[in-house]
């Protein structure tokens, strides 16, 4: 009994000494469980207290594992696998051969294609320019004209889920589990009413620029996939559909993006930069470059540059710089600078700068400065400063300087500085050398000033200096200027005299009144290269014969220097003979009091 005993036992240790070397084996290295913790240590020092642990060697290539990188990781108990992924981010594939554990670099992810073709389940019909894509993937492609598509798909993403999609019709997805050839997939027609965002996003693709720069599949792909986005860190391409997202790029809102010729995305949250051009079907925050151009459909708020042309086609909150054109369909809320047109269809708040031509579309307020031209279509209220003409057409509150003509097309509640200045209702002042207005309750300071409703009169009368005169009275009764024009009718006593001035008119009846005027009038004899001159202060009582007619008489006093200059005979010296005369001390000066008397006819509308 003993020796049988005995014996069993002896068996059983046996089958244990030969068990345990294969259990052991079974395990296998990549199974053992190790802890590490490690900080900022060599990579060969981690590594070998990894094989301590586990008792067993790593080999590996030293021109594809730098032993002296440092490296931080903490871990405990977890396999050694596991171990090694995480402290080579998955870099590497590991072979084990007996008490050694080789690292080798990871084999190349093999590919495959899914191809099918796509029909209307209804007509069954071929459905070309259908996208047909991946959401975990972002790789897309779109069916031919036979309805017929052809995807390229990664190895390790099995199962898969793909969607179809194309306007008119519902979405649809599909799961792939293995690799799959003439797919037949029908998809249903749908009646589908757009978002208004979605046609917002499709309109920089519609402009010109975007019909030209990008291709008809990108296009139709953009529609077909109207309602999916997603936001990434980054992409590179070096022009639309040729980058790190491929055709999804239109779908794709990056925090940067690096464009070498030209670039089609979603938005922009962060920064893009392009050697030739941008085009953005959502928002770009915070700063756009290109070396062409950057078309925007959504917002822009932040910077953006262009060499050539800024578009965009909702609002600006920031600012805007083009080497030749700037245009922003909503409002501008910053400031826009262009080299040739600056132009904005909704409001501006803030600054327009261009180099020839400003357009404004809506009320706006804020600055409006232009080489050449100035508009706005409605109200504005600040300033306009143009080299040749500013426009306004709503109604003005603030300035408009121009070296050419100013124009306000409703109410001017400001100033008006220019060579012509017009406006229809002015509650402010003019100051050019013409200025004109339907109404006037303001000033307006120039050579000539017209103001359609208004006192202005033409007068014919006789004085002290010459037996006939004619003046025109340019203004309202508040303020307005005189240019005239006096001549002796023959005799010995000869004499030509023009000049200009202002005036005042006082009713404070209904038919009586009286005005005050200062000229200045210059008294030709026989040469124009000295001219002597004549203040004149004069003020007459007006009596209103009827709406048109009104007579005038009163006083006046004179200044007047010779200059030096002698009468000659036949002319008229002056102080006139026979009027209570003043010496001044200027020996070439002197002064008397005079007289004024004539009719004025009003014109225009009263």
């Amino acid at each position: 009994m003993n020796q049988t005993f005995t014996k069993l036992n002896t068996i059983k240790y046996i089958i244990i000494i030969l068990i345990m070397p294969c259990a052991t084996y079974a395990q296998g290295i990549l199974n053992k469980t190790v802890s590490v913790s490690a900080q900022k240590q060599p990579v060969s020092e981690v590594l070998k207290n990894i094989s301590d642990q586990g008792k067993f060697y790593f080999s590996y290539n030293s021109n594809i594992i730098s032993g002296d990188s440092l490296v931080t990781l903490n871990v405990a108990r977890q396999p050694v696998r596991q171990v090694l992924d995480q402290l080579f981010s998955n870099k590497y594939q590991y072979r084990e051969k007996g008490d050694y554990l080789i690292i080798l670099p990871a084999a190349k992810e093999k590919v495959f294609y899914i191809s099918g073709h796509i029909f209307d389940q209804e007509t069954n019909v071929p459905i070309d320019y259908a996208s047909v894509y991946s959401r975990q993937l972002l790789v897309s492609t779109l069916s031919d004209d036979a309805g017929h598509f052809r995807i390229r798909i990664k190895d390790r993403s099995l199962p898969l889920n793909l969607t179809i999609s194309k306007v008119g019709y519902g979405d649809t997805t599909i799961v792939i589990n293995e690799e799959s050839a003439d797919l037949r997939i029908n998809i249903l027609q749908k009646a589908v009413d757009l978002d208004p965002l979605i046609v917002r996003y499709s309109e920089g693709e519609s402009t010109w620029l975007g019909r030209f720069f990008l291709s008809a599949k990108l296009r139709a792909q953009s529609r077909n996939i109207g309602r999916f986005f997603v936001a990434l860190p980054y992409q590179a391409s070096l022009t639309p559909g040729l980058g790190t997202h491929g055709r999804m790029s239109s779908q794709v809102v990056n925090k940067f993006s690096l464009n070498l010729l030209g670039g089609y995305t979603a938005g922009v949250n962060g920064a893009e930069i392009a050697g030739g051009f941008n085009i953005s079907k959502q928002d770009v925050r915070y700063a756009q470059i290109a070396g062409l151009f950057n078309v925007v459909s959504g917002d822009v708020k932040g910077a953006q540059v262009a060499g050539f042309l800024n578009h965009i086609l909702d609002s600006l909150s920031g600012v805007q710089v083009s080497g030749f054109a700037g245009s922003v369909k909503k409002n501008v809320r910053g400031a826009q600078v262009s080299g040739f047109l600056s132009r904005s269809a909704g409001p501006l708040r803030g600054v327009q700068v261009s180099g020839a031509l400003s357009i404004l579309g809506d009320r706006s307020s804020g600055a409006q400065i232009s080489g050449a031209y100035n508009h706005a279509s409605e109200d504005f209220n600040g300033v306009q400063v143009g080299g040749g003409v500013n426009v306004v057409k709503g109604n003005l509150s603030g300035g408009q300087i121009s070296g050419g003509i100013n124009i306000g097309k409703r109410e001017v509640r400001g100033f008006q500085l220019a060579t012509i200045n017009v406006a229809r209702r002015l509650h402010g002042t003019q100051l050019g050398i013409v200025n004109i207005a339907d109404s006037s309750s303001g000033l307006s300071l120039g050579l000539i000033n017209i103001i359609k409703k208004s006192t202005s009169n033409i007068s014919v009368y006789a004085n002290d200096v010459t037996p006939l005169n004619v003046a025109w009275k340019m203004g309202t009764h508040k303020f307005y200027s005189i240019l005239m024009v006096g001549s002796t009718t023959g005799g010995q006593n000869k004499v030509l005299t023009f000049g200009a001035g202002i005036g005042r008119e006082f009713f404070p009846f209904k038919k009586v009144g009286f005005f005050t005027e200062i000229l200045n009038q210059n008294i030709y004899t026989t040469s124009w290269d000295k001219l002597p001159f004549i203040y004149r202060f004069q003020t007459a009582l007006t009596y209103k014969l009827n709406k048109r007619l009104m007579l005038f008489a009163g006083p006046s006093f004179n200044i007047y220097d010779s200059d030096g200059f002698q009468t000659e005979k036949g002319y008229k010296s002056f102080p006139p003979k026979g009027y209570p005369d003043f010496k001044i001390g200027n020996k070439n000066m002197t002064s008397w009091i005079g007289w004024q008397g004539g009719l004025s006819w009003r014109y225009g509308r009263l």
